[in-house]
């Protein structure tokens, strides 16, 4: 927010500079993000009169000037197009002293042009460090007396503030929110608000508000016979000294309030509302907006808005309509004074996109007592400056529910704080921003309407501590007693399955939670099924993720496309689905596996190739301990309750459940997935399984066994078995005979065709046999 110095010392006496105040203001919590000088930084420049206009003779594009600064004639050169004789200009005389680029600046000093002798120079705005108007010279007009310094002509110099306020504090959003932080803070008197005003006695036009509860309270008062035309002088400096765009009299008085005592107001030209009325109501399915910034916005049904009887004429708390705006041809003003429900004007400013001033105060919380007080000011202005009769405001108001006290007591906030302030320092600091109530050990304290961020004791610690010094807050360490800090079941399986994926040669990927519609359709993943952001930043984070998968297939594909010859990725998060009105948010842990599994080597031809089995390797490895596995292909009835999985191939994929619940999917890569992604060629293995699961099951506890030192004995196994009899199967036979000197299976063969029958296939099987105690 930027905020003249000059201005604040209208509300509030300071005797400091505006660099000691910056100090000061960030010792109370508001942060000086910039300081700009404005006013005059030229000298010698003074009010002179063109006598005579002569063209140069040996340029055909200067003009040879007689210039009277009010005690001596001289001869200029002026290149301006529009100088002429009889006008009145800022003349800088020989010895002036003009700003330059960069903060330098410029010594005018006499000088020959073209054969010419030229002493000084014509002005225009931006050679003097003004803001332009037009191009060329700067025609002063009448008024001011020749020889007259110009830099006095623009009033006094000020200083220009960026204050940084931050979002809890909208009471500050403006001058005299300022100044009642440092009244508060140097222990001062604000400067009472002046602005009395005459009106008359008949009412203002009918007002009717729909919703109470989004509009507590709404005042619109008419001001007839007005005459609209430019600000004065002291207003538009006011407004450009902010960056704001003096308009006319009407709306620069509504904007002038707005940045003075920080209370949104608006006006309407009576004479442009229909059925001369006004309806705060809620707006209808296909109804427009035209507003002030000239764009057409169509408001979604629902919105807070403010209408005549025909139409909306201004969206509420955000911006008015340009159909019933002020113009200089307005006679009669409707002044509308209100109060909005944040949450209302937040809504209407996300949903429309449109921000103002307002709707940035409106939806932190504005002043629910100003508007009326804001409203009388405004008022009393606009017949200053713009002249009419004022009538007795009308009101609608459901009023705003009433604050509870707040109780605390000085050795609260001394505790909160780790400071010994005195009661009276506490009390006093409290009751400079609100009103304290003693009651023995403990008092009670009344906000401020504009504060809405004093909630709790904890809250008046904190203005406690800003009003009364943070620095005087004596340095020494609490006692505190240490706790362990306790892991969720979650991350306890989180840091148990990464230290095992990365163990494997993996490496751990980050994606974002959120993902577009374009992503799903490559995965072949229906958008209609995931959860959808109510208010996207974009259309690449318009949905939540129903699988891991999709993010870490763009890494893949990210990663070939830049040299790489394998990828090996796994990520740990969330996957989000949607269950009647609520979404379920569930851990998950998904892996791709693609490429060579080590570095091609002179030993052999060609690196082996990452197959089914490896993948299947690496979730068995995850799954270690978990309960009785049962493998299915995905579509088989074993399977699960979900038989297919859109992002893994139909036939060359199983799927792990336990006790009939599905815990992991491995396989290969949906062939039109691969394809959309450029993996069809590598052939990418894929895995994904229940995190949430993993976490809460019961884990045996691993035990140490000590390793035998006597031999094993060894027999190899040769069975012709059908094609389709699973592996599986052969070591449950074996294992079923519970024999005790077992030690372990291993499958070290498989073959198939020259010497077996049709539909047969080989497997051939390890067994180490051992005892602790005794050799075989």
């Amino acid at each position: 927010m930027k905020v003249s110095y000059n201005w604040l010392k209208e509300h509030l006496p300071l005797e400091i500079s505006a660099a000691e105040l910056s100090v000061h203001l960030l010792k109370i919590g508001f942060e000086v993000a910039g300081h700009e000088r404005l006013g005059p930084t030229f000298t010698g420049v003074v009010v002179g009169k063109v006598v005579s206009k002569e063209k140069h003779p040996n340029a055909d594009k200067l003009s040879v000037c007689v210039v009277d600064d009010g005690a001596v004639k001289r001869t200029v050169v002026c290149g301006a197009p529009n100088v002429d004789a009889g006008q009145t200009v800022a003349y800088a005389r020989p010895g002036a002293v003009l700003p330059g680029a960069s903060g330098t600046s410029i010594k005018i000093e006499g000088r020959k042009l073209r054969g010419v002798e030229s002493q000084g120079m014509i002005c225009s705005r931006s050679e003097l460090g003004l803001p332009k108007d037009v191009d060329g010279i700067w025609i002063m007009g009448e008024g001011p007396a020749l020889g007259t310094d110009v830099g006095s002509l623009l009033g006094p110099a000020d200083d220009i503030l960026e204050v940084e306020v931050t979002t809890n504090r909208p009471d500050c959003l403006s001058h005299r929110g300022l100044a009642r932080e440092l009244a508060a803070y140097f222990r001062k008197e604000l400067k009472p608000l002046g602005g009395g005003m005459m009106e008359t006695q008949h009412p203002s036009f009918p007002v009717t508000v729909e919703d109470g509860e989004a509009c507590p309270f709404y005042g619109a008062r008419l001001i007839e016979g007005v005459a609209v035309g430019d600000s004065p002088a002291w207003l538009k400096a006011k407004l450009e000294a902010i960056g704001l765009r003096p308009i006319n009299s009407v709306v620069d008085i509504t904007n002038y309030v707005l940045h003075d005592i920080g209370q949104p107001l608006h006006a309407f030209d009576a004479d442009k509302l229909a059925g001369s009325k006004i309806v705060v109501r809620r707006s209808k399915a296909g109804e427009k907006l035209l507003a002030l910034d000239h764009k057409t916005y169509d408001l979604p049904e629902g919105l807070l808005v403010i209408a005549d009887a025909e139409k909306p004429v201004a969206l509420a708390g955000v911006m008015g309509g340009e159909d019933t705006a002020v113009t200089t041809a307005t006679k009669r003003v409707i002044l509308e004074g209100a109060f909005f429900n944040p949450v209302e004007a937040r809504k209407s400013s996300q949903k429309t996109r449109l921000r103002s001033d307002s709707s940035y105060r409106f939806e932190r919380g504005a002043d629910p007592e100003a508007p009326r007080a804001a409203a009388d000011r405004a008022a009393a202005l606009i017949l200053r400056l713009a002249g009419g009769s004022a009538a007795r405001p009308v009101e609608a108001k459901a009023g705003v529910p009433a604050r509870p006290a707040i109780r605390a007591s000085v050795a609260k906030i001394n505790a909160v704080l780790g400071s010994d302030f005195t009661e009276l320092a506490v009390k006093g600091a409290l009751g400079s921003i609100g009103t304290v109530h003693d009651g023995g050990a403990e008092f009670t304290f009344d906000a401020p309407s504009w504060r809405h961020d004093l909630f709790t004791a904890n809250d008046l610690a904190e203005e406690a501590g800003r009003f009364l010094g943070y620095e005087n807050i004596p340095y020494r360490m609490a006692p505190m007693a240490a706790k362990t800090a306790r892991l969720t079941p979650v991350e306890t399986e989180s840091r148990r399955v990464r230290t095992r994926l990365t163990a494997l040669g993996l490496w751990e990927a980050y994606n974002y939670d959120l993902v577009s519609e374009k992503t799903l359709a490559a995965c072949r993943l229906s958008p209609d099924a995931q959860p959808r952001v109510a208010h996207p930043l974009s259309e690449d984070w318009a949905l939540l993720r129903s699988s891991l998968l999709p993010g870490l297939l763009k890494n893949a594909q990210y990663n070939l496309g830049r040299g790489a010859d394998s990828v090996r990725f796994f990520e740990l998060g969330k996957s989000y689905a949607i269950r009647g009105k609520e979404v379920d948010e569930v851990w998950r842990v998904a892996g791709i596996l693609l490429g060579p599994v080590l570095d091609a080597r002179w030993q052999a031809a060609r690196a082996p190739r990452a197959s089914f089995y490896d993948a299947k390797a690496v979730l068995e490895d995850l799954l270690e301990g978990a309960g009785e596995l049962v493998w299915a292909k995905l579509g088989e009835p074993g399977a699960g309750k979900t038989a297919s999985d859109p992002l893994f191939h139909p036939t060359n994929s199983l799927r792990a459940t336990v006790n009939g619940k599905p815990v992991a999917t491995v396989g290969w890569l949906h062939p039109r997935v691969a394809r959309a992604h450029d993996l069809e060629r590598e052939g990418a293995l894929v895995f994904d399984a229940d995190l949430d699961w993993l976490a809460g099951r019961e884990e045996a506890v691993a035990r140490f066994k000590e390793f035998s030192a006597l031999p094993v004995s060894r027999r190899d196994l040769a069975l012709v078995l059908d094609k389709a009899a699973p592996y599986a199967r052969v070591e449950a036979v074996v294992r079923a005979y519970r024999l005790e000197e077992l030690q372990d299976i291993l499958l070290f063969d498989v073959y198939e065709g020259k010497n077996l029958p049709e539909g047969k296939i080989s497997l051939a099987i390890r067994l180490t046999f051992g005892r602790a105690d005794r050799t075989l």
